[in-house]
């Protein structure tokens, strides 16, 4: 297909199925108390395998010599580059404008702050005439479209076919980027930039010198055990005790 309307159709797509597989948390939230981060976590799995049928199966390319991938997209569903001779494409300065949007909604706007009290403190929320449901709902709705955009940007931009390697990870890089960023749009903007290096260089590290894959893995989670041990020896401080000799003994 070709024509300007492709990538918005395809953009919609992916953030009404980011919303609609978002839902399903939502709901055993709200219905059954059920924690979501569980629960999201665990469709991640369900979610790279549908994936897989998908590109094994219906939209397998029946050109692809038999590997498991989708037919290569058109011109018109491709994101354009803004860097000519790379593949630093449209989505980039997308990403840094959603973090933007997100940074000034959670910190000055009434729905931000309803959503960090919500998160919080509940009690102090309904407390307030907060919905905790209806938060939850907004929130969790919001994430999942915002998770179909970056998914729609990643396919159109460096990948422009679906394949099996698309999926990988992502989720759970994603809960490192968020605490990297300390749980702020900002930070996650940088924290995004840092763990890209790490992969980027990681790959780099792989070619040049023979490094394992599993080096940028083992690199990122002492970036995340040093942060812990941070955020401990902040609140906490180490003293050694002596032992008193007791009465008895003297």
């Amino acid at each position: 297909m070709t024509g300007w309307w492709v990538l918005p159709l395809m953009v919609l797509a992916g953030v009404l199925g980011g919303m609609a597989y978002a839902a399903i948390p939502a709901l055993l939230k709200t219905r059954l108390n059920v924690n979501e981060i569980l629960t999201s976590l665990m469709l991640t799995y369900a979610s790279v395998q549908l994936i897989y049928y998908l590109i094994r199966a219906p939209w397998k390319d029946p050109m692809g010599m038999g590997f498991p991938q989708t037919r290569l997209f058109s011109e018109a569903a491709r994101l354009p580059t803004i860097i000519p001779g790379t593949i630093v494409h449209l989505g980039v300065p997308i990403a840094v404008l959603v973090g933007l949007v997100a940074w000034f909604i959670m910190t000055k706007s009434v729905f931000g702050y309803r959503m960090r009290v919500v998160g919080a403190a509940p009690h102090a929320a309904r407390y307030g005439g907060f919905s905790e449901h209806k938060t939850i709902w907004l929130a969790m709705l919001v994430s999942g479209a915002l998770a179909g955009l970056a998914g729609v940007l990643e396919v159109a931009g460096p990948f422009q076919r679906m394949v099996p390697g698309f999926p990988t990870n992502y989720g759970f890089t994603a809960i490192i980027v968020a605490f990297l960023g300390r749980l702020n749009p900002l930070g996650v903007i940088i924290a995004g930039v840092v763990l890209a290096i790490t992969f980027v260089g990681g790959e780099v590290a792989q070619t040049t010198i023979g490094l394992p894959n599993a080096a940028t893995g083992i690199f990122q989670a002492m970036m995340l055990f040093f942060l812990l041990a941070g955020d401990i020896l902040i609140k906490y401080r180490l003293r050694r005790v002596v032992p008193q000799p007791s009465a008895e003994a003297a």
